[in-house]
């Protein structure tokens, strides 16, 4: 691994996403998911771009 900071240069690409998305399920995936990666790449990818707001804030008022 690089011993340097990532520092993004103005906006992350999709293709940067992917990228880091395959490497987290190859690298800290199960032996059986590292055979075939690019389907939990894929789901890993779908969960980080979705654009669902965080529901925090409405289950804290509930819960005070």
């Amino acid at each position: 691994m690089a011993s340097e900071k990532f520092e993004p240069q103005g906006e992350i690409t999709d293709v940067e996403i992917k990228l880091e998305c395959l490497r987290l399920a190859t690298e800290f995936g199960p032996e059986n998911d590292r055979k075939d990666p690019l389907p939990i790449a894929q789901k890993y990818f779908d969960w980080a771009t979705q654009n669902s707001r965080r529901q925090s804030e409405k289950t804290a008022k509930k819960k005070v």
